[in-house]
């Protein structure tokens, strides 16, 4: 009888063990493996993307386009890409102010933004095929045109992603009205050259007939493309010898003083030589320096809509 009682504990540790090495009482597995996440698809020009089914943690990469749509909607990325000098662009403060800092180049330190768990990246098509994988083992990564024509895709796009649609055809019907009504303005200007470019770095920039703000000019309100804009393949420098020889009717210069002072001490030497003072535009007072803020991206619902403001206000005033 002793022996029977001393035997009970034992037992009893036996079939404790036992469940232990099956996972538990119910024979689970010791692994703890979770359970895959609910996914969904999202559509966006002719690609299907797998998202999680709840979406929160969305990080921009390099898609300053995707700013601008974030503050339309007011959805604050929860992670960022910062400019080369460490900071955010100041004009989307109110969208930025919680936001984790991201290295400009975080497809080369992946883990730190892999250890956000994001789940989905927006970037651009401008980012190599190789940076895309890179950044393809951190989350859904989705490459969001620069081209102006898909203004309307990409608001739609965000708000796909975030599960917040119920603006986004109000906001794209106001643009689409609103250029309408510039276009119908416009028509007396259809004689005209217009020609928006940057000065970085000591040069003159243009970009492509469907970048920037070249796609709602030359398209949607069907003004004349100079040569130098229809030539162009990507970002092309322009010297201040082949802007005279393009010599718009009305010219938009963007130059980002507070970001790179530099540019501005050198726009202002370039200002005080023949070639800029003998320009047409410049002639006629219809030369604008920053009629809408140089550090927007363009070919976005909120770019083109404060370029139309510019418009009304210089051009149609």
């Amino acid at each position: 009888m002793y022996r029977r009682l001393l035997t009970i504990p034992m037992t009893a540790l036996l079939v404790l063990l036992a469940a232990c090495s099956t996972g538990g009482p119910s024979g689970n597995s010791s692994d703890n493996t979770a359970e895959p996440k609910p996914t969904r698809a999202v559509e966006y020009l002719g690609n299907s993307y797998k998202v999680p089914a709840r979406t929160k943690q969305i990080a921009f990469v390099g898609s300053h386009g995707s700013y601008e749509d974030a503050l339309l909607l007011g959805i604050p990325p929860f992670a960022a890409t910062m400019d080369k000098n460490g900071t955010f662009p100041h004009e989307y403060a109110t969208i930025t102010q919680n936001a984790k800092h991201l290295p400009w180049n975080v497809a080369d330190n992946v883990n730190e933004l892999s250890a956000l768990q994001p789940d989905v990246i927006l970037t651009t098509d401008k980012t190599t095929a190789e940076d895309v994988q890179k950044l393809q083992s951190a989350a859904t990564v989705i490459p969001v045109s620069t081209n102006g024509a898909y203004w309307a895709e990409n608001l739609r796009l965000l708000a796909d992603v975030r599960g917040r649609e119920e603006s986004v055809d109000t906001l794209i019907q106001k643009l689409t009205q609103n250029i309408q009504n510039t276009r119908d303005k416009l028509v007396s200007f259809q004689d005209k050259q217009f020609l928006t470019v940057w000065f970085q770095e000591g040069s003159f920039f243009v970009y492509p007939q469907n970048e920037r703000y070249n796609h709602l000019l030359y398209t949607e309100l069907a003004l004349q493309a100079p040569d130098i804009v229809a030539k162009a393949a990507e970002r092309s420098p322009v010297t201040i010898e082949a802007l005279a020889q393009a010599d718009p009717d009305f010219l938009f210069v963007m130059v980002d003083k507070s970001g790179a002072p530099a540019d501005a001490a050198a726009f202002e030497q370039v200002q005080q030589g023949s070639p800029w003072t003998g320009l047409r535009a410049v002639k006629a007072n219809q030369a604008f320096l920053n009629a809408v803020d140089p550090v927007l991206a363009g070919g976005t619902v909120y770019s083109n809509q404060q370029f139309l403001i510019a418009l009304q206000k210089h051009v149609l005033k």
